[in-house]
């Protein structure tokens, strides 16, 4: 389902995510839908999580996916199944933000590429995650990023009905509310939830805002085949990024 390129040379994707069982991936929106130019990054990892333990199919369940919308809401991610205690709303103090990425044990953190600040942190928050943060990308909104040196890419027409449900809340609502009457009485509960958790967020994001999204994600199709680019960052320099 996905291709990896590093330094424009066919890469292991196993190898190049480095993914273990009790990882966690965190990714920072600072803008409207700006997490869609992350979107191949999250369906890869949400992959690896349930491929590097398969047994976890047998039990449906959420993969450890983790958005950090700060000074959001910036647009409801439901449809990649990151559940509401999962998307952590913070204020736009690099601080709170990186405790809550702390909080949570993310170990691949994905930035919005920007310029780097010196930034001031709470005592020994930047050495926690230096200890447990292994990875760390920056992206683009575009999906295309500066100076990237990671591309992933996809031919499977299924992972931009994630983008779709996104960008057209309304046709999410609708998909969930087809589920009601599905499972037993805990299920039933937690769908009629959700359902109506993200009916009252559809109107988060401005009509403009889902164009200029949907322009960006459009712009990364050529011939049927996706294509983001991410660049490999250190931990400071992802931290300067908050």
């Amino acid at each position: 389902m996905f291709e990896i390129e590093v330094d424009g040379q066919a890469a292991d994707r196993e190898k190049w995510l480095d993914w273990q069982p009790n990882d966690r991936l965190g990714v920072v929106l600072n803008s409207p839908l700006g997490g869609l130019g992350a979107s191949m990054l999250i369906q890869l990892a949400t992959a690896a999580y349930f491929d590097v333990r398969p047994t976890r199919r047998e039990a449906p369940h959420y993969a450890e996916v983790y958005v950090f919308q700060s000074g959001g809401p910036h647009g409801d991610l439901s449809s990649f199944d990151i559940v509401p205690h999962r998307e952590v709303f913070v204020s736009e103090e690099p601080g709170a933000m990186l405790e809550a990425i702390n909080d949570r044990a993310i170990t691949h953190l994905v930035v919005p590429d920007g310029t780097p600040r010196d930034l001031t942190f709470p005592w020994k928050e930047p050495e926690s995650a230096r200890d447990r943060i292994r990875h760390c990308y920056a992206y683009s909104v575009q999906g295309r990023t500066s100076d990237a040196d990671v591309a992933i890419i996809s031919r499977e027409s299924l992972l931009r009905d994630d983008v779709e449900l996104a960008l057209e809340p309304m046709k999410l609502v609708e998909n969930i509310e087809s589920y009601l009457d599905v499972g037993d009485a805990a299920n039933k509960l937690y769908t009629r939830k959700l359902a109506q958790r993200v009916r009252g967020r559809l109107n988060e994001v401005s009509e403009d805002d889902k164009i200029t999204a949907r322009t960006y994600h459009d712009a990364i199709l050529e011939n049927d085949i996706m294509r983001q680019t991410f660049r490999t960052i250190s931990v400071d320099t992802a931290l300067s990024l908050l």
